[in-house]
């Protein structure tokens, strides 16, 4: 059976942090891109993040060591 599709604020089978710490304020920045249903996010991938304390969005690169072995 395949994940549930992810939508900002679903983690459920998502292969990213789910949430990193914000650079400018220290808040907490949730995940909002979705990855595609069939694999996943891959290394080059750039995923996106919106800060629920400042509102700053930080996008990202996917690199190997973001996935899971």
């Amino acid at each position: 059976m395949a994940p549930p599709p992810h939508t900002p604020g679903n983690t459920e089978g998502v292969d990213v942090a789910p949430e990193i710490v914000c650079v400018d304020c220290g808040g907490r920045c949730g995940l909002l891109s979705v990855p595609e249903p069939d694999w996943g996010f891959q290394p080059g991938d750039v995923v996106a993040y919106r800060c629920a304390d400042c509102g700053d969005r930080w996008d990202l690169i996917v690199e190997d060591s973001d996935l899971p072995s």
